[in-house]
């Protein structure tokens, strides 16, 4: 029997708290949150200038449209840096317009062959080492007969992605490639590439985007330079910056300034301060505190040049402005929103936000910066916080429970402020992918082809709804439900599975996807009373013990292939953890008259009976449940105590009550010695998986990860279970 040993056992959990169960679950929900502070989005510039991203994600640098009239055998260069958090390999997919050479840190790394130059349709792997903090890509493009550039990106664009940002001193913080003017010779045939932190000017070639307007733009007022001086009267946009107070006490300000508008209307801290009408000048005094003011413009349209410019003094002396937002990439003072055609009033604090589309049944009006072509695009940049996907989702429902049991409002916080900035951007998200052809926000929950994308955070997200009653976590409830009702991919019996085609994964059906699907069905059942959807998660339970259950071992194999019209037949844990967690769930709601519940009762019990006789010697079950040569495994360890707890607590497992509890005993005692060390790090949790007919595939190349998600809000969840079985049976001793 193979066992694990991360550490020694004196810096154990249970070494520094024994069987205090609060304090183990206070230390590991302090490491992660530790460790993932609550930074939002990076709001960064983005021009429209610069190159579309596809459906898939990757960018379609594409010369040939930028240039239609490039000449054949004329040069373009194309250039991006890439941040990353650690040196990791990200397999890229490279398709070719033409001829490309890929640098990856000035030093050639790819060169395109004639059969990749002819066939855009063709799509090179290209495995791309990036190193912990910035790496930099530089293609040469060629123009030829067959087209002018090429397309790149990741391959797994909704797991690792990351934004590409432009290099140049003068471009720090923007987002997107660069990309040159075609040039007539090889401009870097004989001499070094250029580099991130040098200027521009210093490469010699005209780069776009362009940065800046041309003397001609500069002249015209604000929103004609912007929107043009053809936008119909009534029309009107809004100018939104915050004024910087820096003289003590409660001083006397002044307001100066010209507009070329119909009428004009100045809020300050959401008041209304001053209005015009007819290009009347900007001309008043208001006293304000020392420190920050919002301060908001509107400013209606007259038909012809069109803005306002204002300046602010206080003593003669001029008043500083800055962006009411932090945004990367730019100098300017203000943002900017336009032209709006509806005739709604709004109210300031419905625009002194970042977070909505504006007029979507127009097309979508989001923030802009006076520069040429420049919007304001969020960018997801962490590894978790404000991240939607479904390891995630187990983190932050056991983070939410341990909230709720320690008492510690500032967990449950952390929580619900994770899961509501994924939903006060849901849609925005969905415009964004529809403006610039892949969002960079929400990805999962936008794309949402599969039940990976939304059943699991959409679990935690209705659970965290009794603690944080936002509209918008509704709204995505509601998107997630019809997914699953109406659009997921099911047998013709209405099993759930996967279509993935020409995909590894096509025509097969995993038991992870119980967990993906039927505790947000068993939620959302609880919330609206929907019937349906309770008996279709029901349902699905029957249909994959169908294609899944081994009954002469009592456990479940991790996926059924129709391609082969087998299951696979390796008991993958946490392959059987899924199943089991979700089986827990559905069975605390689903009535006691319900016609399936015996049946499901009766698959509980023997399920678990399966999972109890393979538990190891140290506590902790293995990787695959009967290869006692596999390495004990965490997530896994801590699903089973979990449904062991809960089944006992509903009775279900009464009649083996013994045994179960001193499952559960040994279990948690291994789990704190052997995989959860005195800091709060949980180790030895498999990392996400893909599936095998072997189990050699689950022992040896399926490798264990330190704090990884697919461990932590488990491991919190099998630790409360603990807490409230103790609590269920009536002795604190119980388990000691």
């Amino acid at each position: 029997m193979l066992t694990t040993q991360h550490f020694d056992e004196q810096q154990s959990m249970h070494a520094r708290c024994g069987l205090n169960t609060q304090r183990i679950l206070e230390n590991i929900a302090n490491r992660y949150i530790g460790t993932h502070p609550s930074n939002s989005f990076t709001w960064r510039l983005y021009s429209r200038q610069g190159f579309r991203q596809l459906a898939d994600g990757r960018y379609d640098l594409n010369l040939g449209e930028k240039f239609p009239d490039a000449k054949n055998g004329q040069f373009g260069y194309a250039f991006t840096q890439i941040w990353s958090e650690t040196d990791r390999v990200v397999e890229w997919g490279l398709s070719c317009y033409g001829p490309a050479i890929v640098y990856v840190n000035g030093l050639q790394f790819y060169k395109t062959e004639a059969v990749d130059e002819l066939n855009p349709t063709k799509k090179s792997s290209l495995k791309i080492p990036l190193n912990s903090g910035w790496t930099t890509l530089m293609i040469k493009l060629r123009k030829t007969a067959s087209g002018f550039g090429c397309i790149l990106g990741t391959i797994r664009s909704k797991w690792a992605n990351p934004p590409a940002l432009s290099p140049f001193k003068e471009r720090a913080g923007q987002a997107g490639w660069i990309y040159s003017l075609p040039t007539d010779e090889d401009v870097y045939r004989d001499r070094a590439l250029p580099v991130p932190d040098q200027s521009e000017m210093e490469t010699g070639i005209e780069w776009r985007p362009s940065l800046r307007w041309g003397a001609d733009k500069i002249r015209q007022p604000v929103f004609t330079r912007m929107f043009g001086n053809q936008i119909k009267t009534a029309q009107y946009a809004f100018g939104w910056t915050r004024l910087l107070c820096q003289s003590p006490g409660k001083q006397l300000y002044s307001f100066r300034g010209t507009t070329q508008s119909a009428a004009l209307t100045v809020w300050i801290n959401g008041i209304e301060v001053f209005h015009s009408r007819a290009s009347e000048p900007i001309h008043f005094d208001i006293d304000l505190a020392y420190g920050q003011h919002q301060l908001l413009i509107r400013s209606e349209s007259n038909g012809e040049d069109w803005g306002f410019h204002l300046d602010i003094h206080q003593n003669d002396k001029l008043c500083e402005i800055e962006l009411p937002h932090p945004i990367q990439g730019t100098d300017e003072r203000w943002l900017y929103a336009g032209p709006f055609q509806n005739d709604r009033t709004y109210k300031p604090e419905e625009l002194q936000t970042m977070y909505t589309v504006w007029e979507p049944e127009n097309g979508g009006l989001y923030w802009r910066l006076d520069q040429p072509n420049a919007w304001v695009r969020p960018y997801l940049e962490n590894m978790n916080f404000a991240r939607w996907n479904y390891p995630l989702g187990v983190t932050l429902y056991g983070l939410l429970h341990a909230g709720r049991m320690l008492e510690r409002e500032d967990i449950v916080h952390y929580v619900t402020h994770h899961i509501s900035e994924c939903t006060k951007l849901y849609d925005y998200a969905l415009w964004d992918g529809q403006q610039y052809g892949f969002p960079w926000v929400n990805h999962q929950l936008v794309e949402l082809d599969m039940l990976d994308d939304c059943g699991s955070f959409g679990f935690a997200m209705l659970e965290a709804y009794t603690e944080e009653q936002e509209s918008t976590y509704l709204k995505v409830a509601e998107a997630i439900a019809d997914f699953i009702i109406n659009r997921q991919e099911r047998r013709e019996d209405g099993a759930f599975y996967r279509e993935s085609p020409g995909y590894y994964m096509e025509k097969t059906l995993w038991g992870d996807d119980l967990y993906m699907s039927t505790p947000f069905m068993k939620r959302y059942y609880s919330l609206t009373g929907d019937v349906a959807i309770l008996d279709d998660a029901v349902e699905q339970f029957m249909s994959y013990k169908k294609y899944l259950y081994m009954p002469e071992l009592k456990i479940m194999s991790h996926v059924y292939d129709f391609k082969f019209n087998t299951a696979t037949y390796v008991p993958w844990g946490r392959g059987n953890g899924w199943p089991i967690f979700s089986l827990s769930e559905l069975l605390e709601v689903l009535p006691s008259t319900h016609s399936r519940r015996a049946d499901l009762v009766a698959f509980f019990q023997e399920f678990c009976d399966g999972i109890l006789s393979l538990q190891g010697e140290n506590g902790l079950w293995h990787q695959v449940l009967t290869h006692p040569d596999s390495y004990e495994e965490t997530s896994c360890t801590a699903m089973f105590i979990y449904a062991f707890c809960r089944g006992l607590r509903m009775g279900i497992l009464k009649d083996n009550r013994s045994a179960f509890e001193a499952s559960i005993q040994l279990a948690w005692k291994g789990l704190t010695s052997r995989a959860i060390d005195q800091y709060g790090n949980v180790h030895g949790v498999c990392v996400g998986s893909k599936y095998a007919f072997t189990a050699d595939y689950y022992k040896d190349d399926l490798k264990w990860k330190t704090n990884d998600a697919h461990g932590i809000g488990i491991v919190l969840l099998a630790g409360i279970e603990v807490e409230q079985l103790k609590i269920f049976l009536g002795s604190d001793e119980t388990l000691q």
